[in-house]
């Protein structure tokens, strides 16, 4: 089918497409290469340069409509609306070119979602990534998305549905070193100490002596509460750790493993060989000396009060704080000091988590406010209704 042009002369002055470098001389130019080329020209094609050189070009009447474009909010929509601004496109062509955008556009979206659940997830709020870690999936399914939504369920110790969304990741990319270990480490914390032992077995073959695999071996073992071979397996971990891998990188690592060797000093109770096991530049470092303190026993609580003190004030407004408050809430509580326990809480209350409610509840109940205590149980108990609804 013979088209005519819509201006019977060529412009001396090209539009030029940035990302491919391409120069256009005529309406029909710009949208052939838009159509062939649509993903390059995304953020190019309803630009207000466009739209000037079309004005540029005499036709007023076009460089309007694609000035109007930028009330369209779906990019699919916007792209046939400019690919359509002239007739010379057939239905059947712009049809199985919006087949293309409809992909790419919900995978866009997946994506953005994705990236704001990740980020959400790596500020320690596991509860506000998954809604949008469920809306990614309706729109792409994979490895990579399964897995991370995996983490933020094991964050907050739903470790029979981390397992569940890992073991549908590892159907489709079985050789994933990554996966494979979140696998055993939630299957590890759920207490299906077979499907995790078989998974380390496979890990191993494709990475023998790796740290994070002794350190999952020393995880296996604390949970069966043999805490003697569990050390064994975790000062092996940090021992491989320090040797193999470059100090930047082997930090993080390093943080992890020594809080769980305090940890399990603590159940052997060797309560200053825990203290003396943890890194002092370790964020956390303050969090965990407090613990290893209040499980020490009660003529240590001064202590473990006083370097949680350190951590909230290192924390400002950062999202972990409401835990820490609630955490210190707790420690007063133990050490019978109500009135600061209820000082203590009140700071931790604009959080709502489930745990803060449940140890507002605790204090009054402690105070002999019994009213009040009824009323925050019942609270507290629809939070943890809802948070339980939420994790399924």
């Amino acid at each position: 089918m013979l088209l005519l042009c819509t201006l019977q002369q060529i412009s001396d002055t090209p539009f030029v497409f940035k990302a491919t470098g391409k120069r256009v001389y005529s309406i029909e130019e710009a949208l052939y290469h838009v159509y062939h080329y649509w993903r390059e020209s995304a953020e190019e094609f309803a630009s207000a340069s466009m739209s000037a050189w079309v004005e540029g070009l005499g036709l007023s009447g076009l460089a309007a409509k694609i000035r109007g474009l930028a009330d369209i909010s779906s990019f699919s929509k916007r792209m046939l609306a400019f690919l359509s601004i002239i007739e010379y496109f057939s239905d059947t062509e712009l049809a199985q070119l919006n087949t293309h955008l409809l992909s790419w556009e919900h995978r866009v979206e997946w994506e953005r979602l994705k990236d704001r659940a990740d980020q959400l997830v790596s500020r320690g709020e596991p509860a506000k990534a998954l809604p949008l870690y469920r809306r990614a999936i309706k729109h792409e399914e994979n490895a990579n998305l399964l897995n991370n939504m995996a983490i933020a369920y094991m964050q907050l110790g739903s470790y029979n549905q981390s397992a569940k969304l890992l073991a549908k990741a590892l159907a489709t990319q079985p050789d994933n070193a990554s996966i494979l270990l979140h696998y055993a480490q939630a299957t590890i914390l759920h207490g299906d100490y077979e499907n995790a032992n078989a998974a380390l077995v496979q890990a191993e073959k494709s990475n023998p002596g790796c740290a994070d695999i002794l350190f999952l071996q020393g995880l296996m073992l604390f949970h069966q509460k043999d805490y003697a071979a569990a050390l064994n397996w975790f000062l092996r971990a940090k021992a491989k750790c320090e040797a193999s891998l470059p100090e930047a990188e082997a930090a993080p690592i390093l943080f992890r493993i020594s809080h769980k060797i305090a940890e399990t000093y603590v159940q052997l109770h060797q309560y200053d060989k825990a203290l003396a096991s943890l890194i002092t530049n370790d964020p956390a470092y303050h969090v965990k000396m407090s613990e290893i303190y209040a499980a020490w026993g009660h003529a240590h609580m001064p202590e473990a009060i006083r370097h949680l003190y350190q951590a909230i004030e290192s924390e400002h407004n950062g999202p972990i704080r409401g835990a820490l408050w609630t955490k210190l809430a707790m420690y007063y509580r133990m050490d019978y000091d109500w009135q600061r326990a209820d000082e203590a809480i009140v700071n931790a209350l604009a959080s709502e988590s489930s745990a803060t409610l449940l140890e507002n509840a605790r204090i009054k109940k402690g105070m002999g406010r019994m009213r009040e205590y009824r009323a925050g149980l019942g609270v507290a108990l629809k939070r943890l209704v809802e948070d339980y609804r939420a994790g399924e």
